[in-house]
């Protein structure tokens, strides 16, 4: 560990860092330099958060340090509680990071599945003209900026392997052993020929007991925000791909009378969002990301995006649920 007045400076430096890219990030927005910030709302939030949280981890030893210096100016040094504080300061500081790297990666998932790194077009889908003029202008830019690399990977490789086989540069959260960004590139599932062109964020997190194996990936594959039937056509090309590379679809079985029930007496779910290849489970994802409007029509309304999930058919929840078989069309 540093001095407490390093780790102060420390913890003020990426204050002062996340306060500063704010100013100049609205600095240049308000300018015009960025005529579009919503391009690069995933990135930056990935930024943005990826600093925080370090800053949040290096409040950590220096609120410690702070904690034995104020108790020693106060007469304390000697009670036994602060010496033993005092001589176990990196065992305190490490035991408190465990504990919020294990609620960060519970939370994670979460997170990136209710849209807080991929909200691709705002909050509002777009009533005035101006407003789809100006979404068509933000997908003809996306459309034209360049491949950045080609990311592949997949879950129960090793972090090295995905490296040396991936043009694309990876980055790994600061301090996390979970690999996220965001880019326009392309992702192919290592060792099948299924390839997602033009992705826009990867989310990638590595075994608990083991940070150099992979263990799950999310992947941002819309290129802008679709609607309901765009969503339904990248859905459909999805499967039809899959099923031609020799995936097979799985479906939930209800198997007792309580699970029928709640499922208004079926006896099982509908099949292809769901698929398995040898040990790979690929899940299609798909995320409303404006707000219900009242009266619309359910079946047509909304802005939409797709994603996928991978993970390996031993970590995939309740897979015994399922079944698993060639499509039926």
């Amino acid at each position: 560990m540093f001095s407490l007045r390093a780790h102060a400076l420390i913890t003020g430096g990426l204050f002062a860092l996340i306060i500063a890219m704010a100013i100049v990030g609205n600095a240049l927005q308000a300018s015009g330099i960025v005529k579009h910030p919503e391009a690069l709302q995933t990135p930056m939030r990935i930024v943005f958060f990826t600093i925080f949280i370090v800053f949040a981890f290096s409040l950590v030893p220096t609120l410690v340090k702070v904690f034995v210096a104020g108790q020693g100016a106060i007469g304390n040094a000697d009670k036994g509680f602060i010496q033993l504080i005092a001589r176990h300061q990196v065992g305190v500081i490490f035991a408190i990071w465990g504990i919020w790297i294990l609620g960060i990666a519970v939370a994670l998932p979460t997170m990136i599945s209710s849209g807080f790194f991929t909200d691709l077009g705002g909050g509002t889908s777009p009533t005035t003209s101006g407003a789809e003029d100006n979404d068509a202008e933000i997908a003809r830019e996306i459309a034209a900026t360049p491949v950045q690399g080609t990311l592949v990977a997949a879950p129960g490789m090793t972090v090295a392997e995905m490296r040396s086989g991936s043009s694309l540069k990876i980055d790994q959260a600061v301090g996390l052993p979970v690999y996220a960004g965001g880019a326009i590139f392309n992702f192919r599932i290592a060792g099948t020929v299924i390839e997602f062109s033009r992705c826009r964020y990867y989310y990638i997190t590595t075994v608990t007991k083991d940070p150099s194996r992979i263990d799950s990936i999310n992947i941002g594959t819309a290129q802008a925000k679709m609607t309901r039937a765009e969503l339904a056509a990248a859905n459909a090309e999805v499967r039809a791909r899959l099923k031609a590379g020799g995936w097979e679809t799985g479906h939930e079985v209800y198997r007792d009378a309580e699970d029928q029930r709640l499922h208004g007496g079926a006896t099982r779910g509908p099949e292809g969002k769901l698929w398995l290849k040898a040990d790979l489970v690929l899940n299609i994802e798909e995320r409303r990301i404006d707000d219900p409007v009242p009266g619309e029509d359910s079946a047509t309304a909304g802005a939409w995006i797709q994603y996928v999930d991978l993970s390996t058919h031993e970590n995939y929840p309740n897979i015994d649920r399922y079944v698993f078989a060639p499509p039926e069309k």
